[in-house]
């Protein structure tokens, strides 16, 4: 057998051309839905046995019907004619595939391992590329290239990679709503041929992507992935969420992807030397994402908290120290010009600076984010945006409708901090009431660029990652 030249994962995203093999009602025509979704250049071919057409294009019944060359191919069909299927995309000049179909190795059967390694002899032989099987494979938005339906287009400096398809979705998906925008999204599945070594090494090179994040359950090479995720944490931020931690979670990744998720110990001791900030959610890892991708670096650990209430204020402090971050006293400067802004009894102004009821006037509101943005003691702010205490007060106010207005001023103040103190600023907006008025603050301050959180532990937490993630990069530097 004579094993050919593959390109690079860079060369196989120079996709202009597009073939779908095995569209299907029965799957609600999903990956044709996905790919007309946005706009774009893109030349898509539909492929089914069926023939017939769907959203204005015509399904041909064969690959070689396609009237041009394809650069990529999605192959959707039973597993028994995929590797026919594989060949004859590469008759039509696919430089690579993504696998959809299931039914390999990670059925931990000898008949799965074989048909894969039937897989794995083909792209050997022909030098194309293939993510998969059992995955999704690719999305690269600035391109127009998706893998789900119904979703939001947003590009930016985040690239991703998953072992599991249905959380490159989750991912993808929670990323945007907060306003973090994707440079890449790779589900790798199976790892037949793409490995998750070899998108680390793109994305460290790749100049799209300035943070990562990543799915992982096991690796078929764990020391040569780590070294992979050291140089890329050099240069980069890289933030793991890993799956199969416990022993049921090691037996579920098995039967998911065929992976061999290995020690928990063993896997933290590495992400710590590799310094890889780890999390243990889908919501964290989007959390820390999000300050990774939307925020300045923090110069240290201090910060300064504003919010409505005591309570909240006592808590923000609370969480702050326990995540191992600093809450120092507000400057006597600060305070003297905080001062005379602050008129209602029962406000507090040492850090957190605790508004009260004059938190209801959003001139006051945004002065104020203003005035402690500008503090030196404070290298990283976090607001309170309690939705819920201003819908109430406004509602028997008859003044709802005046409360968007209100969230883009304090929106506008929070993001001239971040550009002209170069600090980071978090939002957050608990999660505990009234949901259409506290999407509407969300949407607003996601469109002016600020990291928003559904909770203070959220904020806090990944706040503290990404301050551990520049210390650790710090010292081994210098």
């Amino acid at each position: 057998m004579t094993l050919t030249k593959k390109p690079s994962i860079a060369e196989i995203l120079d996709i202009k051309s597009v073939a779908v093999v095995g569209v299907s009602p029965n799957f609600g025509y999903y990956w044709v839905y996905s790919m007309l979704q946005w706009e774009h250049n893109l030349r898509l071919w539909f492929i089914s046995r069926r023939g017939g057409e769907i959203l204005g294009h015509k399904i041909l019944t064969q690959i070689d019907e396609i009237p041009e060359k394809i650069d990529y191919a999605i192959i959707r069909v039973p597993y028994t004619i995929v590797p026919q299927t594989l060949r004859e995309c590469y008759k039509q000049g696919a430089k690579a595939v993504t696998i959809f179909t299931s039914g390999f190795s990670e059925l931990g059967t000898e008949e799965g391992m074989e048909r894969e390694n039937e897989i794995r002899r083909i792209l050997d032989e022909t030098g194309m590329r293939a993510f998969g099987p059992n995955c999704m494979g690719l999305m690269y938005p600035k391109i127009g290239f998706a893998f789900m339906p119904t979703i939001k287009r947003l590009a930016g400096n985040v690239g991703f990679l998953s072992q599991s398809g249905g959380v490159a979705i989750t991912t993808y998906t929670a990323g945007v709503e907060s306003g973090v925008g994707f440079s890449k999204v790779f589900s790798f599945g199976n790892q037949v041929d793409i490995t998750p070594q070899e998108l680390l090494d793109f994305f460290r090179e790749d100049a799209e992507t300035e943070a990562i994040g990543a799915y992982l359950e096991g690796v078929k090479n764990g020391k040569k992935i780590l070294d992979s995720m050291k140089k890329l944490a050099d240069r980069k931020p890289i933030v793991v969420l890993k799956g199969g931690r416990s022993t049921e979670g090691s037996r579920a990744a098995a039967s998911h992807t065929g992976a061999l998720a290995g020690s928990r110990e063993i896997w933290q001791a590495a992400f710590r030397q590799a310094n890889v900030v780890t999390v243990n959610t889908v919501e964290d890892l989007v959390a820390t994402l999000s300050i990774f991708s939307l925020s300045p670096k923090p110069k240290t650990r201090n910060v300064g908290l504003i919010a409505i209430s005591g309570g909240a204020s006592v808590i923000l402090t609370d969480l702050c120290i326990e995540k191992g971050l600093n809450v120092p006293r507000t400057s006597d400067d600060t305070i003297k010009k905080l001062d005379p802004l602050i008129l209602d009894v029962g406000t507090g102004l040492g850090n957190p600076i605790d508004l009260a009821a004059d938190y209801y006037q959003d001139q006051t509101t945004s002065e104020v984010i203003r005035i402690a943005g500008e503090d030196t003691n404070f290298d990283s702010l976090i607001i309170e945006a309690d939705v819920h205490n201003m819908h109430q007060v406004a509602t028997i106010m008859d003044a709802a409708d005046v409360l968007v207005d209100y969230w883009k001023v304090m929106a506008k103040a929070a993001k001239t901090v971040v550009k002209t103190k170069n600090k980071p600023v978090l939002v957050v907006i608990p999660e505990v009431a009234y949901p259409i008025p506290r999407n509407d603050a969300w949407n607003i301050f996601v469109d002016h660029g600020l990291p928003v959180f559904r909770n203070i532990t959220e904020a806090v937490s990944a706040l503290s990652r990404v301050c551990d993630y520049y210390e650790t990069k710090e010292e081994r530097t210098n």
